[in-house]
């Protein structure tokens, strides 16, 4: 896995969401430890890896159709998590959702993050 391109998608990132960005991490799915952050929450990513692989089987056990490339969960004090999935790896986001336009972030700010992420991992 090539670091710097890792940290160049954060820096994608970044540029998309500016100051509404909080944190985030990229992770392989199965081990939740990051690999590279932006305010790393090692913690959460490990939490998260656990939770994305819950809501996987949750899914298939009940019947409905598999998670494709993000989940969202709102928080209380305006905080958004978003958790990107590409490949074998996942990106947890912590996002301040009063510093950013829902629409900016779901057709802009994650397709580039999804793209950016998809380049860093073929390198």
């Amino acid at each position: 896995m090539n670091t710097k391109k890792l940290n160049e998608a954060i820096e994608v990132l970044k540029s998309d969401l500016g100051p509404a960005l909080i944190s985030c991490d990229i992770y392989p799915t199965g081990v939740g430890t990051p690999l590279v952050g932006y305010n790393s929450n090692p913690k959460a990513a490990a939490l998260f890896d656990q939770v994305t692989s819950y809501i996987v089987k949750a899914l298939d056990g009940s019947g409905f159709p598999v998670l494709h490339d993000y989940y969202l969960l709102e928080l209380k004090n305006d905080n958004l998590v978003v958790v990107l999935l590409v490949g074998d790896y996942q990106w947890d986001m912590l996002i301040d959702e009063k510093k950013v336009n829902l629409g900016l972030l779901l057709n802009i700010a994650l397709p580039n993050a999804k793209k950016a992420l998809e380049e860093a991992i073929k390198a």
